[in-house]
């Protein structure tokens, strides 16, 4: 993906979500103001930003995974004004809130495995993709 910002990766993503009938059409404005109040943005060996917001948003459960050609800014998770230079953004949707903790737990351990994310961003298909965080337990 091409992004100028990360609010443009996130329409592009919001995109992708509306055509394939995945979130509500209020997931970016949700997804853009969550990420203001609560950045999602991680300092791992290949930094990742990991967007989510409230389950009423989303019509399906899933993660995507978006290889950036340039990094853009995100806020650093846990930080007030730290920003994180992401090189791939793999946004959640969640439909139950009681599963939310979990699965951005299970991103997160997965995307601080250096070798995990190398071939992520190697990544030829959409398959190796799924294969890969299928291994990964996801």
């Amino acid at each position: 993906m091409s992004a100028s910002s990360a609010v443009d990766a996130l329409q592009q993503i919001a995109t992708h979500g509306y055509k394939e009938e995945l979130v509500e059409e209020s997931w970016l404005d949700a997804v853009v103001a969550r990420e203001k109040e609560f950045p999602t943005g991680l300092p791992t060996p290949i930094p990742v930003a990991i967007p989510h917001t409230d389950s009423k948003h989303v019509k399906e459960n899933g993660f995507g995974f978006f290889r950036l050609i340039t990094p853009v800014s995100f806020g650093e998770m846990g930080s007030v004004d730290g920003a994180i230079q992401v090189g791939a953004i793999i946004p959640l949707l969640i439909t139950n809130p009681e599963e939310q903790v979990d699965l951005l737990m299970s991103v997160i351990g997965a995307v601080q495995d250096e070798v995990f994310v190398a071939l992520l961003m190697t990544s030829q298909s959409v398959a190796e993709v799924k294969s890969l965080f299928f291994d990964k337990g996801m």
